[in-house]
């Protein structure tokens, strides 16, 4: 009995510091949300090598500009290089999200009755997104620099009377594997009941 004692505070003390609970609860009402946080990989590393390719063209145009031309030929080499300019700059801009931290969406959609269109060309980092409150799952589809992905979001509803009122809060939130598009998706900083109100989503792409 003495053992059981002393493990069950040790247990008291890991659940409250398994993760630190979120100073605003995300959603806990009747609409509750789940926290995402969008983390670029692949993508950032490719877009660095393309703003290296672009750069290197650009020096080489420059390098034809310096010699012997045509007036034609002069006025075809300006006008790749403005192009190739304009390319550069736009993918300077998206490499500089990526390395804020953030994504610029296209378009962020949800099938069933009750979400369609959540957002449209809007930048993000790490937000909290509605969910589903007829079903225990919801799917959103993301549109994102030429990319279309989906994820399935799994949970169980629960509904709690509290002194200030009905909370509803989310349990056991998980992701659908089988329907998944990203290229890795791994819920972190959650208790052992994973609630909306301590689960973030880290999706990384």
């Amino acid at each position: 009995m003495e053992k059981i004692i002393k493990i069950i505070p040790i247990l008291f003390i890991v659940l409250i510091f398994a993760c630190d609970k979120e100073e605003a609860c995300v959603g806990c009402n009747l609409n509750p949300k789940i926290k995402l946080k969008f983390e670029s990989i692949w993508k950032k590393a490719v877009t660095d090598s393309l703003v290296n390719l672009v750069n290197e063209e650009v020096d080489k145009i420059n390098e034809l500009l310096e010699g012997q031309l045509t007036i034609d030929e002069r006025k075809i080499l300006e006008k790749e290089l403005s192009d190739v300019k304009k390319e550069a700059s736009m993918l300077e801009d998206e490499l500089s999200l990526f390395r804020s931290g953030k994504t610029k969406m296209d378009f962020i959609g949800a099938s069933g009755s009750v979400l369609t269109n959540l957002f449209q060309d809007t930048v993000i980092g790490e937000f909290s997104i509605p969910v589903d409150m007829q079903h225990d799952t919801s799917t959103y589809f993301f549109a994102y620099h030429g990319f279309i992905d989906t994820l399935q979001l799994i949970y169980q509803r629960e509904i709690d009377q509290t002194f200030d009122g009905v909370r509803m809060r989310l349990l056991e939130i998980g992701i659908n594997k089988d329907i998944n598009t990203f290229d890795s998706i791994k819920v972190k900083c959650y208790s052992l009941e994973y609630s909306n109100d301590r689960a973030t989503i880290h999706i990384y792409y």
